[in-house]
């Protein structure tokens, strides 16, 4: 009898012993593969603009397409405010598991130098996971104004005494520092006009209170096909496939101009790479699916993908693009 209690207290006390090497084992198998259960909860993903605005509408396209593929709800929180930076504070701030994303526009990249406190690091606090899509501006007039292309908008421009009326959303916004580099590479003064909004500024656009601005596609696609305002130059490298007659501010005078706004997806820094792979790789399917395709270009943008590395290399590349413009414009902002 002492023989069996002591062979069963031998046998207790080796599987004693042997849990936590087991559970062990498997803290490590698990943090070797971090993504392999992901995701197990709902994802949040906040937005940095208003909810039914451009942010908004093109995350609801890809979000729609994860909520189907991982059978977990991937819900819009949208953060307007200080250009951005409110929402892009709380995606710098989260916890670093992969279950908060949050929405970067083109304001990312020019807040680092028009701010001068923000409250998170724009380089380091970010994981990028992918673009989502490209919208360029689009320079666009009243259609009383005589100008009927960028070098009669320029003539224009140089003949009227302090300069024609333009229109932005704020200073420091991406069409603002559009402005300020088209018209110091063109040569000429004139009026700026803020507005909270850009449907308040296309109004006046069409009303001829205001007299041109540079706006991105999507927004003005309902006032273009309207015709109550005339574009008159695209602001991106090459013509757009959406209005390929439109000739680029580049071809038309100006050479070398460019401003072309973005949306991709970023996380915490802190998030394991594997998951920000695995994320990756279901945003980059869902934007190849044709369905979607149709319904960023409807909107008057251009699908985008990319690796995780080039989205990084591309936001860089925007941040140095645009620091001096901002800087000889002497924007500075508080938040």
């Amino acid at each position: 009898m002492s023989t069996m209690v002591r062979t069963l207290g031998c046998a207790l006390l080796g599987a004693a012993l042997m849990l936590p090497v087991t559970q062990t084992a498997f803290a490590q198998k698990k943090a070797a593969d971090p993504a392999k259960d992901y995701p197990n909860k709902p994802i949040r993903w906040i937005i940095d603009f208003g909810s039914g605005g451009l942010s908004d509408t093109l995350a609801r396209f890809v979000a729609q397409k994860l909520t189907e593929a991982w059978r977990q709800p991937v819900i819009n929180q949208t953060r307007p405010g200080a250009n951005g930076t409110i929402a892009y504070d709380v995606g710098a701030k989260a916890t670093p598991d992969g279950y908060t994303l949050v929405f970067l526009s083109t304001p990312f990249s020019i807040n680092v130098t028009v701010y001068n406190n923000l409250p998170y690091d724009t380089r380091k606090d970010f994981a990028p996971i992918s673009l989502i899509a490209m919208y360029p501006n689009i320079l666009v007039v009243t259609p009383n104004l005589p100008a009927k292309s960028v070098s009669q908008l320029i003539a224009y421009a140089k003949s009227k005494a302090g300069g024609p009326t333009w229109a932005t959303v704020g200073i420091g916004s991406s069409p603002f520092l559009a402005t300020e580099l088209f018209r110091k590479q063109a040569g000429f003064d004139g009026v700026h006009v803020p507005y909270n909004s850009s449907p308040q500024a296309l109004t006046d656009l069409a009303g001829g209170r205001i007299e041109f601005m540079f706006v991105n596609m999507p927004t003005a696609v309902t006032f273009l096909r309207a015709n109550r305002i005339r574009a008159i130059g695209v602001a991106s490298p090459t013509r757009s496939t959406l209005l390929p007659d439109l000739p680029t501010v580049a071809e038309s005078g100006v050479p070398g101009f460019q401003s072309v706004g973005y949306a991709g997806a970023a996380t915490q820094a802190q998030v394991p790479r594997a998951i920000v792979d695995k994320i990756n790789a279901e945003i980059v399917k869902a934007l190849q699916m044709p369905e979607v395709q149709e319904q960023i270009r409807n909107l008057g943008g251009e699908p985008r993908w990319s690796t995780p590395v080039e989205f990084k290399k591309f936001l860089d590349d925007e941040i140095t693009r645009w620091a001096p413009v901002a800087r000889e414009a002497g924007v500075k902002l508080d938040r």
